[in-house]
């Protein structure tokens, strides 16, 4: 089993080094609420999206470090939605999080979409072993978001 931890360091704060993922834990909305606002998109309550999973990512202390969920819809599976908290952004945890998310749910892959205009998690895909552009470019002009698919890591890597 892959070991989605980062090298031990302080876990006094996240000024203190890096956060460790420790857990999947139950989802917390009022957390989703303050990442995103009162407005922020999520797949929980949408009808066009089935099976959806979502939980609060906790560090090793116990500290919440973002959301991450999967939803299938009609047209695509295992679509990922991933928000990090913004005090440990810049870390690499957006990708650690799926990474745990498809361990913990035995999923093959998963499906991202980014918008066009995040051009840091685009970034992020690109260089990240496993994650392949699917999108073309009439999907982007449709959609203005670029389409990945992301494979669990291989063992030993």
């Amino acid at each position: 089993m892959k070991n989605f931890d980062q090298p031990k360091s302080n876990e006094e704060g996240p000024e203190k080094g890096k956060a460790r993922i420790g857990k999947l834990a139950d989802f917390d909305m009022a957390y989703f609420r303050e990442l995103e606002g009162e407005h922020g998109w999520m797949a929980l309550g949408q009808d066009f999206c089935k099976n959806q999973r979502y939980f609060t990512v906790l560090s090793h202390a116990g500290e919440k470090l973002g959301i991450v969920g999967v939803y299938d819809t009609d047209y695509e599976q295992n679509i990922s939605h991933t928000v990090v908290d913004p005090r440990f952004r810049g870390q690499g945890l957006a990708m650690k999080f799926k990474e745990k998310l498809m361990a913990e749910l035995g999923l093959p892959f998963l499906t991202l979409t980014i918008d066009l205009d995040n051009a840091s998690s685009i970034r992020a895909a690109e260089k990240t072993p496993g994650i392949k552009k699917v999108s073309d470019a009439a999907y982007e002009q449709e959609f203005h978001k670029a389409k990945y698919i992301q494979e669990p890591p291989k063992e030993g890597k």
